[in-house]
C-alpha cells in the first residue's frame, strides 16, 4: 500500500513539473514570461489582430499584443495597438512594425523590421506601422482589372477582327501567291547548273584566299628583309658618321669654290659657245674649209 502511494506521489509530482515547464515554455514563446516594455503602433486596419497576437522581431518572438484601442487621427478612424516587448530587447528608432502572415494558412503576426539608426526608442514610444496587403483583396482587384480589360479591349478587338476577316483572308491569299512566285524563282536560281557554278565560285574564292595568304606571307618576309636592310643602313651610318660628315664638308667646300668661279666659268662657256657657233656658220657657208683650211686674207696692194 505504501509503494502504491509512493508511486502516485512520484507520478503526480512528475505531471506537475511537466505542466509547469509547459506553461513556462509557452510564456517564453509568447513573451509574457518576461517583464515587458510597452510600445504602440497605429494601423488603419487591424484585420486578423487580437490581444495576445505574437510580436516578432525579424522573425524572432519578442512579445505579444497587450491591447487594441480605437482612436481618432486626422479626422479618420484608426486603431492603436499596444505591444508588450521584452525589457532586454532594444528597438532602433527607424524600426517598422508590419502586419504579416508567414504562410497562406498561418496566423497573422506583427513583424518588426529592425532599422539601422543608432538611436533607440524609449519605452512608450510609437513605432512606424504598415498594413499588409490582403491576398484576397489583391486577387479581387486583379479579377476586376481582367474583367475591365476583357470588356474594353479584348471584346472590341475580336469584333474588329470579325469584321476584317474577309480582307485578312484576301491579303493572306495574295501574300501566298507572291510567296509561291518567289519560291519558284528561288528554285530556278538553285538549279543544278547554278549550284555547280556557285560551288566553282566558292572553290575559286578558297583558292584566291589561299593565294592571298601566301602573298601575305611573302609580304611579311619582305617586310622583315626591309627591316633588316634598314637596320644595316642604320649601322653603316652610325659607323661611318664621321666619314660622311667629312665628305659633306668637302662637298660644301667644292660647291663654294664653284660658286666663287661661276662667273668666269659662265663667261668661258659663253665664249666657247660663240666660237662654236661661228665655226658652224663658216662650215655651212664653205664646207671646203674643213679640207683646205682657212685662206689667208689677200695682201694689200703697194703703191708705185
Amino acid at each position: 500500500m505504501r509503494d502504491d502511494r509512493r508511486s502516485y506521489i512520484l507520478v503526480g509530482a512528475f505531471v506537475v513539473v511537466m505542466v509547469t515547464a509547459l506553461v513556462l515554455w509557452l510564456a517564453v514563446l509568447s513573451g509574457s514570461g518576461f517583464a515587458a516594455h510597452r510600445y504602440s503602433v497605429v494601423y488603419a486596419n487591424v484585420l486578423g489582430l487580437a490581444e495576445g497576437t505574437q510580436v516578432l522581431y525579424e522573425g524572432f518572438p519578442v512579445g505579444q499584443i497587450a491591447g487594441i484601442e480605437p482612436i481618432e487621427r486626422e479626422g479618420k478612424r484608426a486603431f492603436r495597438v499596444d505591444l508588450g516587448i521584452r525589457r532586454d530587447w532594444k528597438l532602433p528608432e527607424d524600426s517598422l512594425a508590419t502586419i504579416a502572415a508567414p504562410g497562406l494558412l498561418s496566423a497573422v503576426v506583427i513583424d518588426i523590421q529592425g532599422g539601422s539608426s543608432p538611436t533607440l526608442l524609449s519605452p512608450g514610444a510609437e513605432l512606424r506601422g504598415m498594413e499588409a496587403a490582403s491576398v484576397f483583396t489583391v486577387v479581387s482587384d486583379v479579377a476586376s482589372e481582367l474583367v475591365e480589360l476583357s470588356e474594353k479591349s479584348v471584346k472590341p478587338l475580336l469584333e474588329s477582327l470579325g469584321k476584317g476577316t474577309p480582307e485578312i483572308v484576301s491579303n493572306i491569299e495574295t501574300f501566298t501567291r507572291a510567296l509561291n512566285v518567289t519560291l519558284e524563282r528561288i528554285d530556278s536560281l538553285l538549279s543544278p547548273g547554278n549550284v555547280a557554278r556557285i560551288d566553282r565560285i566558292l572553290e575559286n574564292l578558297e583558292t584566291t584566299s589561299s593565294g592571298f595568304a601566301a602573298v601575305s606571307g611573302d609580304l611579311s618576309r619582305t617586310r622583315a628583309e626591309i627591316d633588316k636592310l634598314l637596320r644595316t643602313v642604320d649601322g653603316l651610318l652610325d659607323r661611318n658618321q664621321g666619314e660622311i660628315g667629312h665628305a659633306i664638308s668637302d662637298l660644301h667646300d667644292s660647291l663654294e669654290a664653284v660658286a666663287r668661279h661661276i662667273d668666269a666659268i659662265s663667261h668661258n662657256l659663253e665664249q666657247s659657245t660663240r666660237n662654236l657657233s661661228e665655226f658652224s656658220r663658216q662650215i655651212r657657208e664653205n664646207p671646203g674649209v674643213l679640207v683646205r683650211g682657212r685662206e689667208a686674207p689677200p695682201e694689200p696692194a703697194v703703191a708705185p
